[in-house]
Parts: structure tokens; C-alpha cells; sequence
């Protein structure tokens, strides 16, 4: 009885040992197709629009602008209306500003640090470099739709929950990322009128 049920555990095991083997296999291919693809990516100009849901509001706070990335870790995410403020990554080096009283200054709050891990991430995004974060796990979902669902490791999901990514069809656009945090508030973002590789002065990433 004992060699007939060890008979039926291994029967039923192995398929499913394939089939995992077979989902990380395709999951390593599907990471190296992203960054083939995105191989010839040196520049992105894009527009957003941000949707941020909290629950003690009825309705969602808007916000709009503008995002440039330049290889090999150049970005500015700057926010356009209501409120005016930018972030700049120059390679390890991130600076963030709100625009007060007529002039550019640096921001000191709680929620800089949580908008610094973000903002290191999404360069990579934009080099489907989605499985070489150092703070979150990464799974790539075939969909339709197809997304990168990122979860963060202990120590970052106090901050946030999940991340999910949703790349477009054309290497270096995405159109869409949710971010969702502990307490339900959410975070949408859009992308619109992308630009791939448009020429980019130097200065866009060093002064706010």
C-alpha cells in the first residue's frame, strides 16, 4: 500500500515540477526578450497623467507632467499642475524640488524617501531591466493584458504593496504603472505621447 502511494506522489509531482521549471524558464526568456528589445533605447520624452486615491477622499487627486530619460541613468519626473515639483536622477545622485514663492527648492519631507525608490526604478523600466531591482521581486504575467507585477521585499512594503507595470507594444513605452500602498491608497499613473530616442540637452537632468 505504502510503494502504491509513493507511486501516485511522484506520478502527480512530476508534472507539476515540470511545469514549474518550465514557467521560470519561460519567465527568464520573456526578461531577456524586454531588454533586447529596449537594447537600442538611449532617450524617452513622455506626458502623464497621475490619479491618486486615498480613502478618505470621494474623488481622485489629478496631477500632470512630464518624464525625459536619457542612458545610461539620466531622468527628470517633473509635475507640471497643480502643484510644481521635479525630481532629477543623474546617475546615483537624486535631487528633488517643489517650486515655492517663485523659485525652485529643495524638498525635505517625509515622503521624499518613499518617491526616491520609485524614481531609481523607473529608469530601468524604461530598459526592460524590470528582474534587476534590488528592492523588489519581479513576476512577468503573459496577460492579456501583459504587465510586470513587482512586490517589495521586507523593509520597502511599509511603503508600498505592489507595483504593476503594463509595457506598451513599442520597446521603451509603457502605457500605464499602478502602484498600490498599505492603507488602500493608490497611485495611477498614464503615459501619453511618447517619444523614443528625441534629442536631449544635458541640462534638462542637472537644474530643476
Amino acid at each position: 500500500m505504502e510503494k502504491t502511494r509513493m507511486k501516485r506522489f511522484l506520478f502527480f509531482s512530476i508534472p507539476i515540477i515540470i511545469s514549474l521549471l518550465s514557467a521560470e524558464a519561460g519567465s527568464d526568456q520573456e526578461w531577456a526578450s524586454l531588454k533586447e528589445a529596449a537594447k537600442n533605447i538611449r532617450s524617452v520624452k513622455s506626458e502623464f497623467l497621475q490619479k491618486r486615491i486615498l480613502p478618505i477622499l470621494t474623488k481622485p487627486l489629478r496631477s500632470e507632467g512630464r518624464v525625459f530619460f536619457q542612458t545610461p541613468g539620466s531622468l527628470r519626473w517633473e509635475y507640471l499642475n497643480p502643484l510644481r515639483s521635479v525630481m532629477l536622477q543623474k546617475g546615483d545622485t537624486i535631487r528633488l524640488y517643489h517650486f515655492s514663492e517663485g523659485e525652485w527648492k529643495p524638498e525635505m519631507t517625509q515622503a521624499v524617501e518613499v518617491r526616491r525608490m520609485v524614481i531609481a526604478e523607473i529608469s530601468r523600466w524604461f530598459q526592460g531591466r524590470f528582474d534587476e531591482s534590488k528592492i523588489f521581486k519581479n513576476l512577468y504575467v503573459p496577460g492579456p493584458p501583459v504587465r510586470i507585477l513587482l512586490t517589495p521585499k521586507e523593509g520597502v512594503d511599509k511603503f508600498i504593496r505592489r507595483i504593476e507595470i503594463f509595457p506598451g507594444t513599442r520597446p521603451g513605452v509603457i502605457e500605464r504603472v499602478e502602484i498600490e500602498e498599505p492603507g488602500g491608497s493608490r497611485t495611477s499613473i498614464e503615459f501619453r505621447k511618447t517619444e523614443i530616442n528625441p534629442n536631449l540637452p544635458s541640462e534638462i537632468f542637472e537644474k530643476p
